[in-house]
């Protein structure tokens, strides 16, 4: 992916039915009990497993079933603006499990025999993929994340912080946006820092999905022999399909193209009016349905504001990693909270 659409957290899991018992690691067990003081549910945590620049990584393990989770590519590094594709990620994450005497994650192991059980593959229930742009300037930073506040995505919900981030979410996955820079200072970087100053000086605005199981399972790319840098790249373009809806409102004769019925409708919002203090909550959602089709968000306030056309990253060019940046990590010997 040449390190322009990355990965920046992974949940993985697999079952290992074959090999001998391998160490356990937990970091403890929560239990439900019922009125009469009978257990009814018990869940066992993660352990947490530290490593430098205040990073970590959850790891569990029952002596059969391993689970890892967390910003894989990030652990042991300073910080994330760039980071690993699904490879080296993979990689990363068997560097991490044999450091701690683990299996690797592997495809499994079919049966072959009748009466006997393979080992199932890996197993992926969620991946953030994230790609930065570069919009010149925070003030253009800003102006693209106002304007990305106007958009809506179809069956998701929206949410934001004033002009520094963005996000849609339901129970498939998550798409978020903000400005790059100004999530570091609020980690605990450095205000002098190079690569801080980097992003602050390029306008770096960082777009996000998480993929979630539901979502992953539809898309067949759970075990993992059925995921590549490809695929991952695909689907980005795909869930980042709100960046190329562009907004055709000031255009002279989008009116002349929009049905009769709705025309006075969208004339009425493009002069600023609120259509919602006119019309039933149906009829609003009926004509919101039709306009959208013709670049118009009825649902949103008319944004009076002007998108300077040289940070037009609707178009989705990723920026590309720096010659000076690096993605070396130090990856100490892991050690376990509460060891």
């Amino acid at each position: 992916m040449a390190n322009e659409i990355f990965i920046d957290w992974i949940t993985i899991s697999q079952l290992h039915t074959e090999s001998e018992p391998f160490p356990v690691y937990t970091g403890g067990i929560n239990v439900d009990y019922d009125p009469l003081g009978n257990a009814r549910f018990e869940r066992v945590r993660p352990a947490s497993f530290p490593g430098s620049f205040e990073t970590s990584l959850r790891i569990k393990s029952d002596g059969r079933h391993i689970s890892l989770s967390g910003n894989v590519g990030r652990f042991c590094r300073k910080d994330n603006l760039f980071n690993c594709g699904w490879q080296e990620t993979l990689r990363k994450c068997n560097r991490v499990l044999v450091s701690r005497s683990l299996p690797a994650f592997n495809s499994g192991k079919a049966s072959h025999a009748i009466g006997e059980s393979g080992t199932p593959s890996a197993r992926v229930s969620r991946i953030d993929l994230t790609a930065n742009f570069a919009t010149g300037s925070e003030s253009q930073a800003r102006h693209l994340i106002r304007w990305l506040a106007t958009r809506s995505v179809s069956r998701m919900k929206k949410g934001r912080a004033g002009d520094e981030s963005v996000w849609w979410v339901n129970s498939r996955h998550m798409l978020k946006a903000y400005i790059k820079h100004i999530e570091m200072l609020k980690h605990g970087c450095s205000p002098d820092d190079p690569v801080y100053l980097w992003c602050k000086e390029q306008g770096v605005v960082r777009v996000e999905i998480e993929l979630k199981r539901r979502l992953l399972a539809d898309m067949n790319m759970v075990e993992i022999d059925d995921i590549n840098d490809d695929k991952l790249i695909q689907v980005f373009h795909e869930q980042t399909e709100i960046f190329n809806a562009v907004d055709r409102s000031d255009e002279p004769d989008i009116l002349d193209a929009i049905p009769t019925k709705s025309r006075v409708h969208a004339a009425a919002w493009m002069a600023g009016q609120d259509l919602r203090q006119f019309m039933s909550r149906a009829t609003f959602f009926r004509h919101a349905k039709v306009l959208r089709d013709y670049g118009i968000d009825i649902s949103e306030p008319r944004n009076v504001e002007t998108f300077p056309v040289k940070v037009r990253i609707i178009e989705m060019k990723p920026l590309s990693m720096p010659d000076w940046y690096s993605l070396e990590d130090d990856v100490p010997h892991l050690k376990a909270v509460g060891e």
